[in-house]
């Protein structure tokens, strides 16, 4: 194998260092003459060893096949692969050089291809979510326009479920601004002492809508409860979006029970308990997704964004809390919260 001097090993070792992407040198007979860690870590292969054939590695045969290629086209190849549940851009380029003949790139788009996936799926969700108020205010105005003016009673029922459709409406777009506030850091989590009880009695202004649906709210602050750590606004936030989805998912003569008691290792724990219709046990991890909706609660009845449980996971994790679900259908839900108290002493 012919020998790289030692300051051009230092080179590519620098430069290996400083970009974020995984990097393989091959000399004229296929030798392995570097493998970054990054490289190693990425194609999965601990045992790729400088000195060593790269042919033989356990690299993935796809990565080994686009090597090959590249060195017979004499050009740069490169493929996407997924590999170990990642997903890698691999360039192989050729190289008019006895000591360095191939470098290979290996970089991590993983993240990458999950954010456009993302992207995508946000795109087509509010689309989804806005195309039915929009065409129900369309259809409605238009109805009116033929000659609805003329009864008064159905242009009255018209026009107030115009109003309904746009407050639904306002509600998606003021609550993705939320979400984008949030995520962006924008406007940073005050901390601050939070009183529980405090906390807890900002769902006193969604007991008109329990009492319209006939479901009794129940609020404990068990003795000892520690204060809270954190933005009094956003978490009074956090509660009502938790109560509000009970109270739309609990039937008349329901219950919602709002528990507040001390943590383990200096936390609050907030627990949300409904008898409502609970989530089918393969919904349950996706409760907390943009736009999911249940598949029993698709059937629009002029609230609900789908966003609000989303807000809860982003406000909670923000503040280094967690939160979880259980249910089952027919039988209610409890949703969880965990946030940090104020450490003793504070």
């Amino acid at each position: 194998m012919a020998r790289m001097l030692a300051s051009e090993i230092d080179i590519l070792r620098g430069a290996a260092g400083l970009i974020d992407q995984g990097l393989v040198a091959l000399d004229a007979e296929g030798m392995v003459v570097l493998a970054s860690p990054t490289a190693r870590d990425l194609l999965g292969d601990d045992a790729l060893r400088e000195g060593a054939p790269f042919s033989t590695s356990h690299v993935d045969y796809r990565v080994l096949r686009l090597v090959d290629t590249a060195r017979e086209s004499g050009r740069l190849e490169e493929r996407s692969l997924s590999i170990r549940k990642h997903d890698l851009r691999v360039r192989a380029l050729p190289l008019d050089d006895s000591r360095v003949a191939m470098l290979v790139a290996i970089s991590d788009e993983t993240r990458l291809r999950h954010l456009e996936r993302v992207r995508t799926d946000f795109v087509s969700n509010v689309s989804h979510e806005l195309r039915t108020p929009v065409t129900a205010v369309r259809l409605l105005a238009e109805t009116l326009e033929s000659g609805g003016l003329d009864d008064a009673a159905a242009a009255a029922d018209f026009v107030h479920r115009i109003g309904l459709e746009a407050t639904h409406m306002e509600q998606i777009v003021e609550e993705l601004l939320e979400l984008s506030t949030i995520e962006s850091g924008l406007r940073p989590l005050s901390s601050e002492r939070v009183h529980v009880a405090e906390l807890l009695s900002t769902v006193d202004r969604l007991r008109p809508l329990a009492e319209d649906k006939e479901v009794a709210i129940d609020i404990e602050v068990s003795p000892g409860t520690p204060d809270i750590l954190g933005d009094a606004s956003r978490l009074g936030q956090v509660v009502r979006n938790l109560v509000h989805n009970a109270i739309k998912f609990t039937p008349a003569g329901g219950r919602i029970d709002v528990r507040a008691s001390p943590g383990d290792e200096g936390s609050v724990v907030i627990v949300c308990r409904d008898t409502g219709v609970g989530i089918a046990p393969t919904d349950l991890q996706r409760v907390f997704e943009r736009f999911w909706k249940a598949d029993s609660s698709r059937q629009r009845d002029g609230e609900g964004s789908g966003l609000g449980l989303a807000i809860v996971r982003h406000v909670v994790e923000a503040h280094g809390g967690s939160v979880s679900v259980e249910s089952e259908p027919r039988k209610g839900t409890e949703f969880t919260v965990r946030l940090p108290a104020v450490p003793p002493g504070a």
